[in-house]
């Protein structure tokens, strides 16, 4: 989010990220069966194979999302981390199942 604010707006994310940490501390994981998933694929590019690396599964929070809920909400969006254009970072907010 920060590096396309920058790059596409020219602009500082201005974020109190201190404020996000000690509100994080208050977050429970509940369950979690995420895995590390290796995949490759070919680059034409650089003609040769790319090991990439996803993490597939589903968590589940417990306690007050509320002042995380825009991020979260913009990176069903945009997606998040490495390896974006490829489909990775790619997730979705599922409400009580």
């Amino acid at each position: 989010m920060s590096s396309l604010l920058y790059f596409h707006c020219g602009r500082e994310l201005e974020c109190d990220f201190q404020s996000y940490i000690e509100e994080s501390e208050k977050v429970k994981t509940v369950s979690n069966d995420l895995q590390w998933f290796d995949w490759e694929r070919y680059s034409t590019r650089q003609k040769q194979k790319m090991t990439l690396g996803d993490v597939p599964g589903q968590v589940k929070y417990e306690g007050n999302l509320e002042s995380f809920m825009q991020i979260l909400k913009l990176g069903e969006y945009i997606h998040v981390g490495k390896g974006t254009s490829f489909g990775l970072g790619r997730y979705e907010i599922l409400k009580d199942m």
